[in-house]
């Protein structure tokens, strides 16, 4: 009887991995974000690994172009990537 509990405790300590591989995929986005110079952006990363990343109307075209260029040569975000170019303009990020 000692088993199920030990498991349990076992079960409840360890991790789970997409919480592992969403924090991963945070710390890339932000790196590529911060690496490519793009302010005006929002970004989600949502449970099962989809990655949105909405730009502002301020962002220029450039910039957005080259972010996206580089989020989709990232083996991890790619196949979950999706983006936009919002109307509205947003803050910078900090």
């Amino acid at each position: 009887m000692r088993i199920l509990p030990a498991l349990l405790m076992a079960l409840l300590a360890a991790p789970p991995a997409l919480a592992d591989e969403t924090s991963e995929l945070e710390y890339a986005v932000g790196r590529i974000l911060e690496r490519e110079g793009a302010l005006f952006v929002d970004y989600e990363i949502a449970g099962n690994g989809k990655v949105t990343v909405l730009f502002g109307a301020n962002e220029p075209e450039w910039r957005m172009r080259n972010t996206v260029e580089a989020l989709q040569s990232h083996p991890n975000i790619a196949p979950a990537l999706f983006w936009s170019r919002m109307d509205s303009e947003f803050c910078a990020i900090r």
